[in-house]
């Protein structure tokens, strides 16, 4: 279900990544990381970085549980767990699943730096949702819900009922029908190339990527903008996966790619023990605590840590603290416009 929004804009995509690789990135290791702390219960492996983002999942999580229970009784709790349904053709492995009575509430969790993701638009907990049904012909209603620390809303939720859970259970189906074809097209696009394993060697996604040299910047037609700005946030993922590729080659063989060679990165240094640093510049230049203070900067996501932990607070209490211990000692400053798809 993970790939079944890739193939549903792109259905050759299934053909095109089998046998590849899953790509590795950090990002990627570090949400795998989070999802099995929060599986497992078990922080140890965290970064500060990692642990913050871990708990923050974790409460949103309990004020989801907490609103869908909507009395003491027995409910069922599962995590990681694989369904198979679509007559067994297709597969999800669902991170966080609660069945109470006649209803189920879903969980996904989202980690990494992306755009908001709308859960009702989101073909992975469609797929999620109607697997559910199947193994469970009885339940009447799932909830679908989001939980994304990184950016907001923090948590996106729809609601299935039983005609939605139907409709959801026909697209899919022509989804996988149409993957079959073993000349099923390859349509590249920002949404389908974006984890595409294929991208990198893709000639449909190749020849999107260089068909943007054909225009000079001085005469693209207005016109035609919302289809050249999809190629190029295409082509971005595919120009990433090609150089990743050859640096791959290069790390194992110097002479894998002609006329490239892999170059050092530039180090790059930070003060990792502050209260050090001053003792010395305190003892050697006298240098007191208000001007060593001037030069420091605070990161407001550590700030954060240490009020929880100083104070005990959480939730929207913590917030509601930490915005007032800001108040009138941030200094705001506006970022340069983007360019969003609506």
């Amino acid at each position: 279900m993970s790939r079944l929004e890739r193939a549903k804009f792109c259905p050759g995509s299934p053909n095109a990544e089998r046998g590849k690789p899953d790509e590795n990135n950090a990002i990627a290791t570090s949400g795998t990381k989070i999802h099995d702390a929060l599986e497992s219960g078990d922080c140890s492996a965290l970064s500060d970085d990692e642990l913050k983002l871990a708990d923050r999942a974790r409460e949103l999580r309990e004020e989801t549980v907490e609103r869908f229970i909507d009395d003491d009784g027995p409910f069922t709790v599962l995590k990681e767990k694989r369904f198979w349904g679509i007559d067994e053709e297709a597969s999800g492995q669902i991170d966080y699943l609660l069945i109470k009575d006649n209803r189920a509430l879903v969980i996904d969790y989202k980690t990494g730096f992306l755009e908001s993701v709308e859960s009702g638009e989101n073909m992975q907990l469609k797929g999620y949702a109607v697997l559910i049904k199947e193994a469970h012909p009885h339940f009447e209603e799932i909830e679908a819900v989001i939980i994304q620390p990184r950016v907001w809303p923090e948590i996106s939720k729809s609601n299935f009922k039983l005609p939605e859970l139907q409709s959801a259970r026909e697209e899919i189906s022509d989804i996988i029908e149409k993957t079959k074809d073993p000349k099923a097209k390859r349509i590249p696009g920002p949404e389908q190339c974006k984890y595409c394993k294929a991208k990198a060697d893709c000639p449909e996604a190749r020849e999107l990527a260089l068909s943007l040299s054909n225009f000079e910047p001085l005469e693209l037609p207005s016109e035609r903008l919302p289809e050249l700005l999809d190629a190029c946030s295409a082509a971005k993922k595919i120009i990433g996966a090609i150089e990743s590729r050859a640096k791959a080659l290069l790390e194992l063989d110097s002479c894998a790619v002609a006329g490239y060679a892999l170059k050092q990165g530039a180090s790059m240094s930070k003060v990792s023990n502050p209260q050090k640093l001053f003792n010395r510049m305190n003892e050697k230049h006298s240098v007191l605590p208000h001007e060593f203070v001037q030069v420091c900067d605070v990161a407001k996501g550590k700030l954060k840590a240490l009020l929880k932990e100083a104070s005990g607070l959480k939730g929207k209490a913590l917030d509601e603290e930490l915005k007032a211990l800001l108040d009138g000692v941030t200094k705001e400053t506006q970022k340069a416009a983007s360019l969003v798809k609506k």
